[in-house]
C-alpha cells in the first residue's frame, strides 16, 4: 500500500509538471529527471513485490565507529563516508544522538534511531551475515586461498585438516592459474614443513625452485 499510495504521488507530481510545461510552452514530456527516475524505480519495486515474492522491510543500518582519539575517530569516519559514496549510498552522522545510536547497536533488540529505509527481501538478505559460507582456520598450518567471492572474507585453510584435501586448480588460459600454484607452493614452503614435489615436464616451476 505504501508504494502504491507513493506511485499515485508521483503520478499526480508528473502531472502537475506536464501543465506547468504546457503552460509555458514546452512540450508536456520534458518532466524532470528525477521524478521519471523515482516513477520507474518505485513501478520496479511494486512489480518485485507482486511477482517475485518479495516483501518489505524497513531496515535501519548503524555503523559504530571507534578510536582512541577524536583526531582517529573523524578520518574513520570521513572513511567510512568515502566507501559508502564510491557505492552510491550516504551516511548521516548521529550528531546529538551518539547515545541512542550505541544503545541501538548492542545486541539488546532495541532500536532508538527513527531512520528506517525500506528494503526488499532479498536486500534485506544481504545483512544477515550466515547467508555466506565461510572458510577461514586459525588452528593448524593455514594457507591463503584467496577472498571470499560474496563476502570479501579471507579463505585461510589447511588442507591437511579437511575431509578430502586434495585439490584441483581450474580456470581459462590466463586466469591465473600458473600463478596460483606457485603462490601455494611458495606459501607451503615458508610456512609449514611440508614436503614439497613438482612434476614439470615443461620445466615452468624451473625458475620457482
Amino acid at each position: 500500500k505504501t508504494i502504491k499510495r507513493k506511485i499515485t504521488d508521483l503520478d499526480r507530481m508528473k502531472i502537475e509538471e506536464q501543465k506547468k510545461a504546457v503552460r509555458s510552452g514546452y512540450d508536456m514530456d520534458i518532466i524532470p529527471s528525477d521524478l521519471a527516475t523515482y516513477g520507474g524505480e518505485a513501478k520496479k519495486l511494486l512489480q518485485d513485490l507482486q511477482s517475485h515474492n518479495e516483501r518489505m522491510f524497513l531496515v535501519t543500518f548503524l555503523i559504530m565507529n571507534t578510536a582512541d582519539g577524536k583526531q582517529q575517530l573523524d578520518n574513520n569516519i570521513f572513511q567510512a563516508q568515502g566507501i559508502a559514496q564510491k557505492y552510491n549510498c550516504q551516511l548521516v552522522r548521529l550528531d546529538f544522538q551518539q547515545e541512542s545510536g550505541l544503545n541501538s547497536s548492542l545486541p539488546l533488540g532495541h532500536n532508538q534511531i527513527e531512520i528506517q529505509r525500506g528494503l526488499t527481501t532479498s536486500s534485506t538478505a544481504i545483512f544477515v551475515p550466515f547467508t555466506t559460507q565461510e572458510l577461514f582456520q586459525r588452528e593448524g598450518e593455514p594457507l591463503y586461498y584467496g577472498l571470499n567471492a560474496l563476502s570479501n572474507n579471507l579463505i585461510m585453510v589447511d588442507r591437511k585438516a579437511l575431509k578430502n584435501p586434495n585439490g584441483l586448480i581450474l580456470g581459462t588460459p590466463g586466469s591465473g592459474k600458473s600463478f596460483s600454484a606457485k603462490r601455494e607452493i611458495a606459501n607451503a614452503f615458508l610456512i609449514t614443513q611440508d614436503d614439497i614435489t613438482i612434476c614439470d615436464p615443461e620445466g615452468e616451476y624451473y625458475p620457482l625452485v
